[in-house]
């Protein structure tokens, strides 16, 4: 009789060996996973614009800034972008920047 496995269980033997092969860690991947994160919610504030048919020429200019620099923010490359250049990005869209301090257990709002 043949041993039987999981579902899906050599998905995930095969990206074990890969991170293995690869000599990814865990803080590696927490890292990727924050670079997934601050791409989405760029991709998510690159539609906002669209959705309203505005180029990123037209909130460089709303906000004072190049147009490289509202194409920065549309790729996520969050971690250069201040706190006040983000929220002229999000207010030249009609929008409201709001900050939250979150402790699990407790919030703060910032903003």
């Amino acid at each position: 009789m043949t041993k039987k496995t999981a579902p899906g269980w050599h998905a995930y033997s095969v990206v074990g060996e890969l991170l293995t092969e690869l000599e990814l860690t865990g803080e590696d991947m927490i890292r990727a996973q924050g670079a997934t994160d601050d791409h989405v919610r760029a991709w998510h504030l690159a539609m906002v614009r669209t959705e309203q048919d505005r180029t990123q020429d037209d909130v460089a200019q709303a906000m004072g800034v190049t147009q490289p620099r509202v194409s920065a923010i549309e790729r996520g490359e969050l971690d250069t972008v201040t706190l006040s250049t983000l929220r002229a990005y999000v207010q030249a869209l009609g929008g409201k920047l709001r900050v939250v301090a979150d402790f699990g257990d407790q919030e703060y709002r910032l903003t």
